[in-house]
């Protein structure tokens, strides 16, 4: 296993990897810079597109049109064109709650968008409990609601067949596992899968954040100030693998590359002390991991 930094560029917290096997790019984004950005992960050299806002938390391709993405600012869904850097508003939620924003989010296998909002602060500590909401978007734009009281919205993966979403809270520190429908976009049955408060081996991994699934159907989790990625058997919930990184602020990951053999993960350095950052000089880069003998899948777009 072989673990290198694989950008230039340093975010401030970097999340929402998404490699784009057409263009053979990796999408992310840098949250409160506002950047949505595109690696290209040969040369380290990263471009970006700056969208006003308080933050910018997810991006995804269009499955119609590679020039088009999907992204996510503050409290609203929009569609990104990235040639002319233009934006249309898709739809708006939490209208009671202005403080409120997007986090992460991922789609479906029939490109059904899912995005769960969270209370706005920029220290996890200070985030309002239990004010978030998770979403699903269909492909004509219509927005449903599927579960309220969540504190922040994070990663979420389906297993091999679609028939279970994985899905983190990250302040409570679990993730749970609902009966998904692929069909109709439903949730049901909602149980926690794995509680990091309890479990011994899960309480030096800081907090679940973003998540993927390789094609033996394990996930991997990134651990916000754990400085790792683990490998957990949904069956059994213990930690297969352990993958540690020169920062401690881990986010998020996905698999990547021609075959789909390379993780790539994205980390941050806000939050970090003065002292913290002199020491961990690669904060907020993107990585790969390479020679894991595992791999994964191509991600889904959005249908819209």
């Amino acid at each position: 296993m072989a673990v290198r930094v694989t950008s230039k560029r340093l975010s401030s917290i970097g999340e929402g990897p998404h490699w784009d096997e057409e263009c053979k790019v990796l999408w992310h984004v840098d949250v409160f810079a506002g950047d949505v950005c595109r690696l290209d992960v040969e040369t380290r050299e990263t471009e970006v597109v700056h969208l006003s806002g308080r933050a910018v938390s997810l991006v995804i391709p269009y499955s119609s049109d590679p020039d088009k993405l999907v992204v996510t600012v503050d409290r609203e869904i929009r569609k990104l064109s990235w040639k002319n850097q233009s934006c249309e508003l898709l739809q708006k939620v939490d209208q009671d709650k202005p403080d409120n924003n997007f986090n992460d989010g991922k789609c479906d296998r029939i490109g059904r968008l899912w995005a769960g909002t969270m209370s706005f602060q920029k220290i996890p500590s200070a985030v309002e409990p239990e004010q978030g909401t998770l979403y699903s978007l269909e492909s004509n734009l219509s927005l449903r609601k599927h579960v309220e009281k969540i504190s922040i919205s994070n990663g979420m993966v389906w297993n091999l067949d679609h028939t279970i979403m994985f899905y983190i809270d990250s302040l409570p520190r679990k993730i749970y596992a609902f009966d998904f429908d692929l069909t109709h976009g439903t949730l049901s049955n909602q149980r926690t899968l794995v509680d990091f408060n309890v479990v011994p081996a899960y309480r030096e991994c800081g907090l679940p954040d973003g998540m993927t699934i390789d094609c033996e159907g394990k996930l991997w989790v990134a651990c916000y100030d754990g400085g790792r990625v683990v490998r957990i058997d949904p069956a059994t919930a213990q930690i297969l693998r352990t993958v540690k990184f020169p920062a401690q602020k881990i986010t998020s990951c996905c698999f990547g590359g021609p075959n789909y053999d390379e993780l790539y993960v994205t980390s941050a350095w806000v939050g970090l002390s003065d002292v913290e950052k002199k020491n961990q000089p690669q904060a907020g880069a993107v990585f790969k991991v390479s020679e894991l003998g595992v791999k994964g899948f191509p991600q889904d777009r959005f249908a819209g």
